[in-house]
């Protein structure tokens, strides 16, 4: 029924007290109760507020964690199956903290140290302000390790990267998700340790972040001890098999476990098994590692989804992402930390 009661010379039903319309069966209230009226409004009034009051809480805490400072890196020694492992933490704000912290492990190349070239401390701090938290370990044999060089085997990285993993985990309760960054050596490490994790039983990793990978095939990827002459390899792996243990031009021995290890692993058919997150680099003046290597592993990552292969704005560095231009070297640790960070912030959330 509609009602037109704005035209005068219509006859309108008289109204009772309570503002109804009389007709003749009785009376219709069309007047909403005020009581129920004013509850409503109350509550969406309330859901307003409550909505506005969370809204200035976020903005204020994000507003804090910029403004709280990174604590400063600390160096620690994280226990390990063969003894105390040499490593620098970076945690982030304790504000940021709020939640589970994710942990990336910084795993450098064949006889470097925690300090990744000069990489991994300004990453760490990179991270931090994006509320992730680092280790970067002193693998066997290297930097203030007090291993010999000889026990500088994959099996045993494998192992300090556990270690490391499960050690943040308990003493700083960093719980959340974890990744790996490996350059070199340590890149073929991060490939290979979501297989070998799998299979000891570690902790497993969300996302991998390889910076110019030793990710040949087999003894291939020992190519860097001689990349002119691969007979020369050869030649040093029987050696090792043989005694035990060789000597090398980078001044150091390495055992025959390692040789071993070497022969029998496949970087790329493990990335590709894992099917995790990659972001792969490489340098465009690279004379360390062979161009068969380089795009062998390219291929493999570029296969894999929400994976990225990232090599232009590197064309002037060498393995370690070097130059000796200042201001070009600056420019490439720069985009080195950049895409990284980007990479890891996007698939640790």
């Amino acid at each position: 029924m509609v009602l037109f009661l704005q035209e005068k010379n219509i006859d309108t039903p008289p109204l009772d007290k309570g503002g109804g319309i009389r007709f003749n069966g009785g009376t219709t209230n069309l007047r909403p109760k005020e009581g129920t009226m004013n509850r409503k409004k109350q509550r969406h009034a309330m859901r307003i507020l409550w909505l506005c009051i969370a809204v200035l809480a976020l903005c204020a805490a994000a507003a804090l964690a910029l403004l709280l400072p990174v604590p400063a890196a600390k160096t620690v020694q994280i226990p390990g199956d063969r003894g105390d492992i040499p490593a620098t933490v970076q945690m982030p704000s304790g504000l940021s903290r709020a939640g589970e912290v994710p942990v990336v492990v910084l795993c450098h190349g064949f006889t470097g140290n925690r300090e990744g070239d000069g990489h991994f401390a300004p990453l760490a701090d990179d991270l931090a302000q994006r509320g992730i938290a680092t280790v970067r370990l002193d693998v066997a044999g290297c930097g203030d390790s007090t291993e010999p060089y000889t026990a500088y085997t994959l099996a045993n990285m494998a192992a300090d990267v556990n270690a490391a993993i499960t050690w943040m985990q308990q003493e700083y309760g960093a719980h959340g998700p974890v990744a790996l960054v490996g350059h070199s050596m340590g890149g073929r490490l991060a490939s290979l340790y979501p297989q070998i994790s799998a299979r000891q039983g570690y902790a497993p990793v969300s996302a991998l972040v390889l910076w110019s990978p030793a990710n040949g095939t087999g003894l291939q990827g020992l190519e860097f001890l001689n990349i002119e002459d691969f007979s020369q390899v050869e030649a040093l792996a029987a050696e090792a098999k043989a005694n035990g243990q060789v000597g090398t031009r980078w001044g150091v021995e390495i055992s025959a476990a390692f040789v071993e290890e070497m022969e029998q692993s496949d970087p790329n058919a493990a990335l590709r098994e894992a099917g995790l997150p990659v972001l792969l680099t490489y340098s465009g003046q690279d004379t360390v590692l062979s161009a068969n290597t380089i795009a062998e592993t390219e291929a493999a990552v570029a296969s894999l989804p929400g994976s990225t292969v990232l090599t232009e704005p590197f064309a002037q560095g060498n393995h370690n992402y070097q130059n000796e231009d200042e201001t070009v070297n600056a420019q490439l640790d720069e985009d080195l930390r950049t895409a990284t960070a980007d990479f890891l912030s996007a698939a640790l959330r």
